[in-house]
């Protein structure tokens, strides 16, 4: 059985960093590749939300003992499988997890353009995995 109130804790974590982000969402380009410390926060807090869906998607396919992922963006492929989450948005979701690994593996040759623009242009994803996951299990 899925724990809702793990899962809604989760959901609400990530909410939480992407305002943080949303905050500082008129930051230009320039702004960003000069300032170490607005790019290490922008690049942590996509981090830590993605981090959130990531534990969010194991939870779910561990309690309703779905398929072992092989990855983590294979996790999302599993909610996928499942309709937990729209076949729309799946590619997004598994990029998400990529992007993730990129942050945290390969950090010191990520794209600043990259990051700034998963900042810029897709904050959003995060709201809509936040909707599915509480529309599908009544959160």
């Amino acid at each position: 059985m899925i724990d809702k109130t793990l899962v809604r804790n989760k959901l609400k974590k990530t909410e939480q960093y992407v305002e943080e982000l949303k905050n500082i969402r008129e930051l230009s380009f320039e702004e960003f590749k000069k300032n170490i410390v607005i790019k290490r926060f922008i690049e942590r807090n996509l981090e830590l939300a993605i981090q959130q869906m990531i534990d969010v998607c194991k939870h779910i396919v561990s309690r309703l003992n779905l398929r072992e992922p092989n990855s983590y963006a294979d996790c999302f492929e599993i909610l996928g499988e499942k309709r937990i989450v729209s076949e729309e948005n799946l590619e997004k979701y598994k990029n998400m997890a990529k992007f993730r690994n990129l942050l945290i593996h390969i950090y010191d040759t990520v794209s600043d353009k990259i990051v700034f623009e998963v900042f810029k242009d897709n904050l959003s994803d995060f709201n809509s995995f936040v909707e599915e996951i509480k529309k599908t299990f009544n959160l």
